[in-house]
């Protein structure tokens, strides 16, 4: 798949694993996101197509109902059989962004969610919530809708909510790791991914507050750190692991240190003989747990794609990596 320096610290060649027909959404993301194929390619575009009608994403969008919901509209926040986890769930499956389903979905979201203004909450009366904030940002800007009115205010709402030491605080306390939530900094991460490099200026003050909260506690190696942490699972919705804050800082070239390249060492020892990474974690639309993953995978090599090459050599990985109790 490539000659570049990182892909000698692979135990095996996982290209056909990636770009194979039965998961449409992972193979115009590989093409994207690791190929640099350009996103009007044929490949990428045949994928695309493909991937309103075969794979994970086309069944969480099969079961939207002619209004464009899931379940009830009133209830759009219900784990996990509301239509905001659908939605987020489909962005994170590599749904085609012009499939109008998606347009429908977020369309008459967008009618219903709470509050009016400000950030987002799972439902009417709810607190609105920073990691649930910026995940259903990401998901809204993964569909086209970054520049649209309520995703803007919902971004100034979360620039005004920094916590200690630039973290964000969250109303589930199981999220926390040394009391802020590393679910909301990962999201605000993969929320810049998104955005084009001439777009992502704006985002900028966001951006450096996540990453500096996560870099200087280690990417939450050497202190408390939530649940699961160390067991990479996809899509990861309302959770977070170390493989999506290295993929995402990854994603927005955030410059290597010593710190990601000590975290890369970690996420490389978690492959298997092949060259891909399993499904360690049972999540919400996920793949077989123990399995191999094709989306876990995709973002091992997303990581590895821009930090590799500053690994040491192959062989030299465990240098890198640490026993960390799971």
């Amino acid at each position: 798949m490539s000659e570049a320096l990182w892909w000698r610290h692979l135990s095996g060649d996982p290209s056909a694993f990636l770009l194979d027909d039965a998961e449409p959404g992972v193979v115009w993301r590989t093409l994207v996101t690791v190929l640099d194929r350009p996103h009007d390619a044929p490949a990428v575009l045949r994928a695309r197509e493909q991937a309103r009608s075969k794979g994970a994403a086309a069944q969480v969008l099969a079961g939207q109902d002619a209004l464009g919901f899931w379940g009830s509209p009133s209830s759009y926040g219900v784990h996990w059989t509301g239509s905001v986890w659908h939605l987020m769930a489909a962005a994170a499956l590599g749904a085609d962004p012009d499939d109008p389903r998606a347009a429908r979905g977020v369309d008459t979201l967008l009618e219903q969610l709470q509050p009016r203004a400000g950030g987002f909450s799972v439902g009417r009366g709810k607190m609105a919530s920073a990691c649930f904030t910026a995940e259903l940002c990401w998901a809204l800007s993964r569909f086209g809708y970054t520049h649209h009115p309520r995703v803007r205010e919902a971004l100034a709402w979360l620039a005004d909510r920094g916590e200690r030491e630039g973290g964000w605080s969250c109303p589930d306390l199981r999220h926390h790791a040394d009391g802020a939530c590393p679910v909301a900094a990962v999201a605000v991460l993969r929320l810049g991914g998104e955005a084009p490099v001439q777009e992502r200026r704006p985002l900028q003050g966001l951006l450096q507050r996540a990453a500096s909260w996560l870099l200087d506690r280690q990417l939450l190696l050497d202190g408390p750190s939530p649940r699961g942490w160390l067991a990479f699972s996809h899509p990861n919705l309302a959770q977070a692991d170390l493989l999506d804050a290295v993929a995402a800082m990854a994603r927005l070239h955030w410059p290597v240190d010593a710190v990601i390249l000590r975290s890369l060492g970690v996420v490389l020892r978690a492959q298997d003989r092949l060259g891909t990474w399993r499904q360690q974690r049972r999540t919400p639309f996920g793949e077989p747990l123990g399995q191999a993953s094709r989306w876990v995978t995709l973002k091992a090599l997303q990581a590895l794609a821009i930090y590799g090459d500053a690994l040491p050599a192959a062989g030299t990985v465990s240098d890198f990596s640490l026993t960390h109790p799971g």
